[in-house]
């Protein structure tokens, strides 16, 4: 159960049509395109695996660990959603939405679950930040085609 108030919510327009956007957030491909992953790979089904893999990420390149995922629920076109964590007290859910809009797709993005622990709470915090950045990321990548 998450304490009142750690839930984070994103919105952000994209200039570009929700199938760009569901591309760069439903495949591996484009997700190692935004996110700073290399290698990911994703089942997209519910009760699919969702792996993400950071490689030689970080100041010193000394970040290299594999973060696994597990697929909740695809909407093609609408809706994404998935479960990751490090810790068992750090496991939340994380939702994307699309709606076409003109001149592209508003992206909204809701994580929540955190648990009312040091570990939770410091997760919430971090990806409060985090979120902010790699959305910013997602909206370069998929309007200008550039990888990271």
């Amino acid at each position: 159960m998450s304490e009142p108030g750690t839930e984070i919510r994103h919105s952000i327009f994209i200039r570009a049509p929700r199938e760009q956007v569901w591309k760069a957030l439903t495949t591996a491909e484009g997700f190692d395109g935004w996110w700073g992953t290399r290698g990911s790979e994703i089942d997209l089904r519910p009760g699919g695996k969702f792996t993400l893999r950071w490689r030689d990420w970080g100041a010193e390149g000394d970040f290299n660990k594999d973060r696994e995922c597990l697929v909740l629920e695809v909407l093609p076109l609408q809706r994404f959603a998935y479960r990751w964590g490090d810790a068992p007290d750090a496991m939340t859910t994380v939702e994307f939405d699309l709606e076409a809009r003109e001149g592209g797709t508003l992206l909204r993005l809701r994580e929540h679950g955190f648990a009312p622990t040091a570990t939770g709470l410091e997760s919430f915090g971090d990806n409060s930040l985090g979120w902010g950045m790699v959305s910013t990321l997602l909206k370069f990548y998929v309007e200008h085609g550039h990888s990271y």
